[in-house]
């Protein structure tokens, strides 16, 4: 079984916020006094002064704001006025917490609290997640993901955005890629629901700032161009059907703090709660990007920088996601490899756990030196691939195509320049904000790669710091489990409030050593074996090493 760091509470679990009438969302039911003779109030003005009691008396959920402000905008007037007389004065009215203010998305004829429901979604560059929260109990009745549409107009990012560049037409495309992700994740939800998720109140989304850009059809060029000055930062909540979404509610994109640190790690920062926890942690996020965050409730610095395609599999011929047919986990027992496959099949690939923990066994079994140098004749999977070192991880017959599967020594090195560029990232926070490794009272690992990497191993080649296990928690989808909180819990605006001028940004690659601290890291697990106590015993134990 992986040894993963330790799950913390999960999308599927229940979020108590909601419980406690502190969802981003509230439905009212209210028993209005009909018009008269005598009482001839417009129908608006007896809604506003029906809220404005409840809020006066301290019987409703607004109690943070001493003079809450309600908005009817006018398409939700024109399409729903006519509940005021359907059920005799008796509806239901729905409002979104703005930040500010409370903005009706809806009037319903009676009572219909019951039914309140709202959508939290992750909108990464690769896969697309969704998720509908139950906003009276907090639980997630459902989730689904896809791979994001817009990969047909490149699987990196870059390519998309020179695909856009000064382009309204393909601008609009990828706008339409972003939004039909959505729409099928939606459409999905209430298949497996039976709820008409399109006309929720709210959706909270998370994504990178360049995915935010194309979701909102604007140019996203200035966030790779220098001096790397994005168009926006923050979104505010916009209707729906501006976006093009068969959506009646508002949408909230989480606001980014710069140009590669995107809402989605201001939303994983809620998700761990470092900014309200006095104990200094380490948020690592890393796939073809690593974006990192370390601080408490007094401080944040965060950093983000190229990571290289290598924790997806990108970086070998066999290389895949983690998906069914991929080697997900290797072990090494008395010169045995032994692999587990994604579905139990036939192997096409490895994919980025399975590139960990591979290279952790060769390691560990003296296949593979500290350099990263295959050694030959150490093992007869240890073999010449095309005149290169290469070990086969799987064998003909045990594989779909019926080819070996291998990771050559080239496979390697490419590796060790992902692993060198994560490393040498936990180190340039350390050094920005004077902080040493043993101070780290919590990490969480994050990202699709984070939840499936088997610890020993990450610590093993160096990817991540040798610290006492269970410091380690594993957050998962850090961006959709954040909007899951928001979406639960609208006192956390406040906190994003806090965070957004607080936070302190780096460039990695701006860091005038960067490429010496690379070099040092370029090692399985560093140059400097002092730094990784618990790997170096074991090497030593295992006789990899001579004892001290």
């Amino acid at each position: 079984m992986k040894h993963i760091a330790t799950p913390i509470c999960g999308i599927s679990g229940v979020y108590p916020a909601c419980k406690y009438g502190r969802s981003l969302s509230q439905k009212l039911y209210l028993e209005l006094t009909p018009p008269s003779a005598s009482d001839t109030m417009g129908d608006a003005d007896r809604l506003q002064n029906a809220l404005d009691a409840l809020s006066l008396k301290d019987r409703s959920p607004f109690s943070e704001q001493a003079r809450p402000f309600f908005s009817l905008p006018y398409p939700v007037l024109v399409r729903d006025y006519p509940s005021f007389r359907q059920k005799d004065w008796k509806i239901t009215v729905t409002l979104v917490f703005t930040g500010r203010n409370w903005e009706i998305t809806s009037i319903e004829a009676g009572d219909t609290t019951n039914f309140h429901y709202g959508l939290a979604a992750d909108l990464g560059s690769t896969t697309v997640a969704m998720a509908l929260m139950n906003l009276n109990t907090g639980e997630i009745l459902a989730e689904e993901s896809c791979f994001n549409r817009q990969i047909s107009f490149g699987e990196d990012i870059l390519n998309r955005i020179f695909y856009t560049r000064s382009n309204p037409e393909h601008r609009k495309e990828l706008q339409q890629a972003a939004v039909d992700s959505l729409v099928f994740l939606m459409e999905e939800l209430e298949k497996k629901s039976g709820i008409s998720v399109s006309e929720c109140p709210v959706m909270v989304i998370g994504g990178n700032t360049t995915m935010i850009h194309f979701l909102l059809n604007i140019d996203a060029f200035p966030v790779f161009m220098s001096p790397f000055a994005p168009v926006f930062n923050q979104t505010g909540f916009l209707p729906g059907r501006e976006l093009t979404l068969p959506f009646s509610g508002l949408i909230y994109c989480l606001p980014s703090s710069a140009n590669y640190l995107g809402g989605d790690i201001i939303s994983g920062i809620l998700a761990a709660g470092m900014a309200e926890d006095s104990h200094i942690s380490l948020y690592i996020d890393i796939g073809t990007n690593g974006e990192m965050v370390i601080g408490s409730s007094e401080f944040l610095v965060a950093g983000a920088g190229a990571a290289g395609p290598a924790l997806e599999g990108g970086i070998s011929r066999f290389g895949m996601r983690a998906d069914t047919g991929a080697i997900d986990s290797v072990r090494i027992t008395d010169g045995t490899l032994v692999v587990t496959v994604i579905g139990n099949g036939p192997a096409k690939g490895i994919c980025g756990s399975g590139i960990v923990d591979l290279l952790a066994q060769l390691l560990l079994n003296g296949w593979m030196n500290l350099q990263g140098n295959l050694l030959m004749g150490s093992s007869d999977r240890i073999v010449l691939k095309d005149e290169e070192a290469a070990v086969v991880y799987a064998w003909g017959k045990d594989s779909e195509t019926g080819e070996d599967l291998y990771f050559s020594q080239k496979d390697i090195d490419s590796f060790l320049d992902t692993k060198a560029a994560a490393s040498t990232m936990v180190s340039c926070l350390l050094e920005e904000t004077g902080i040493s490794t043993e101070d780290i009272e919590r990490i969480y690992t994050a990202g699709s790669f984070g939840r499936y990497l088997d610890l020993e191993s990450a610590i093993t080649i160096g990817l991540y710091p040798d610290l006492p296990r269970e410091r380690f928690s594993c957050v998962g989808n850090g961006s959709l489990k954040g909007a899951c909180s928001l979406l639960a819990d609208r006192r956390l605006m406040n906190q994003i409030s806090h965070i957004l001028p607080n936070i302190h940004y780096i460039q990695f690659g701006m860091a005038e050593d960067f490429v010496t601290k690379m070099r040092a890291a370029r090692f399985f697990p560093h140059t400097d074996l002092d730094c990784y106590p618990t790997v170096k015993r074991e090497l030593q134990k295992r006789h990899i090493l001579p004892a001290e």
